[in-house]
């Protein structure tokens, strides 16, 4: 079977947990801590936040009820770090009645929620649900950088082959030759290497990812790609 993502006691899931009771923060570690999770807790949304800026976790638990900035916002702020803007969220609640914060909180960027007191096989299957999403995205990701790195090197290879070995058959020419190159061929050579420099300069401007097609795929259309789009 293909791996499913699922974590396991050599690749353990990295959970962030956040509350604010020192209590709750106790009891959970004691809880999960013989299962395959690697956890580091929080008591506040500041550090939650300061924690998501330097380390990519694999899920967050997120309390909802917390002073000062509460576990929504919290939520809002941690979707702007870039290492953890995908990482899908549970939140945690002791509220029963109503279902504004589960709104509000999936709206924000959550994906679940836990209403305490809540069951430890429950936890345990978000939890590994958590990693799972986690995981896949990364790999997708990983597979649609590498489709765009193949469409640049693919646009790239095309657009430069024609000028360079056209530049490539006038040089040939001009060593094989006994007379002094002439104005139009020296004309044809500048203007063959005009060409390499400007694709060149598309590729260091590169703003986006559009393609075209060729042969039976595609390649990125690097003029449109580079133009900007302000212009």
């Amino acid at each position: 079977m293909p791996n499913d993502y699922s974590p396991t006691p050599d690749n353990p899931g990295r959970i962030l947990v956040v509350d604010d009771l020192p209590g709750n923060l106790k009891v959970i570690t004691m809880e999960l801590r013989r299962y395959p999770f690697t956890l580091t807790t929080c008591s506040t949304a500041q550090e939650a936040i300061e924690a998501c800026q330097n380390t990519a976790f694999d899920g967050i638990l997120m309390d909802v009820s917390m002073p000062v900035v509460d576990g929504i916002e919290a939520c809002r702020r941690i979707r702007a770090t870039p290492l953890n803007q995908r990482t899908p969220l549970i939140f945690i609640s002791a509220v029963r009645i109503g279902t504004d914060w589960i709104t509000e909180g999936i709206e924000a960027g959550g994906i679940d929620y836990l209403v305490k007191p809540y069951a430890l096989p429950e936890l345990l299957a978000k939890l590994r649900m958590l990693v799972r999403l986690s995981r896949q995205d990364r790999v997708a990701l990983a597979g649609e950088r590498h489709r765009a790195l193949l469409e640049v090197a693919g646009g790239t290879a095309h657009e430069l082959a024609q000028p360079l070995t056209t530049a490539q058959i006038l040089l040939e020419r001009l060593i094989k030759q006994e007379e002094p190159p002439t104005r139009e061929q020296l004309t044809q050579l500048h203007d063959c290497l005009e060409s390499t420099t400007t694709i060149l300069r598309q590729i260091q401007n590169l703003n986006t990812y559009i393609t075209k097609p060729y042969a039976h795929g595609q390649i990125l259309d690097l003029e449109r790609s580079s133009m900007n789009p302000l212009g």
